[in-house]
């Protein structure tokens, strides 16, 4: 069974857990001040979000690793009633934040981010 790096814990990607490079809590002031310099709405943004943080992110993931989580993202794309806005909004059943800095309402349209 493949694990978590470094733990011993079964990996289990999400769509979710590609947002983890945009999490800001536990960063210094300069990486959130940088970040949110960017609009995720902003095609060319986007696409420095995506490479500069979501992708560089996953760096320490395997490749086995990599090709799980591309595979969740590729049944979420897939799948037409899939509702990427989830991904962005705080959870309140179990009190856990987005890890994205921005709002949801605040992204257009998240299928396209």
């Amino acid at each position: 069974m493949l694990r978590v790096p470094f733990t011993d814990l079964p990996y289990k990607p999400t769509v979710d857990s590609l947002l983890a490079g945009l999490d800001t809590e536990y960063k210094d002031d300069s990486f959130k001040s940088k970040l949110l310099k960017l609009n995720p709405n902003n095609k060319a943004d986007r696409e420095t979000i995506i490479k500069n943080y979501i992708i560089k992110d996953q760096e320490h993931l395997s490749y086995k690793h990599k090709y799980l989580l591309t595979k969740e993202l590729e049944k979420a794309i897939t799948d037409k009633n899939y509702d990427f806005s989830t991904s962005f909004e705080y959870d309140y059943e179990t009190d856990e934040p987005s890890a994205s800095p921005w709002p949801a309402d605040e992204i257009d349209t998240p299928r396209v981010f």
